[in-house]
């Protein structure tokens, strides 16, 4: 059986770290945002397959690094409290707890972290399945508006 020490700093430690893992997302959200309005308007006018291919892998890339980012920063602390023997350790050991994959190994006064994360990452990528389907649904608006001739005189000429 699992033990853990009952410490309140690791429930307030946990705490901190997910709203800074909140405050990394929002953050993220808002500056992913700026970016798609200002290459939205090149989408609308001409929503070619391309386009939309680029802009919307662009958006699932960006939430992957956005994501790796707070693994890091849960990594970081992981390194302080555990003995991993490098970053590269602590970033796997972090990454299978914030998809809820697996619990990190720590010390008995540090175990609620490992729960701590993967709530945090269920959240993160809801927030994020969130924030896809939003992007996807302009999309196929502009999509919706592309010229259906063109469409079909492309395939046509092939």
């Amino acid at each position: 059986m699992i033990t853990v020490e009952h410490e309140p700093r690791q429930f307030l430690v946990a705490a901190v770290f997910i709203v800074a893992t909140a405050v990394i997302q929002t953050i993220g959200v808002v500056m992913l945002d700026d970016l798609v309005l200002r290459w939205r308007h090149r989408v609308v006018e001409r929503a070619t397959r391309p386009r939309v291919l680029v802009g919307l892998s662009g958006v699932v890339l960006y939430l992957f690094v956005l994501h790796l980012a707070q693994m890091s920063m849960w990594a970081a602390l992981y390194l302080r409290v555990a003995t991993y023997p490098s970053l590269t350790v602590a970033v796997y050991e972090s990454a299978l707890a914030f998809t809820t994959m697996d619990v990190p190994q720590l010390p008995p006064a540090w175990r609620f972290l490992g729960p701590a994360e993967g709530v945090a990452g269920m959240l993160m990528f809801a927030w994020s399945t969130g924030v896809m389907l939003t992007q996807m649904s302009w999309v196929v608006e502009a999509r919706h508006q592309y010229p259906r001739g063109r469409q079909r005189t492309s395939r046509s000429d092939s």
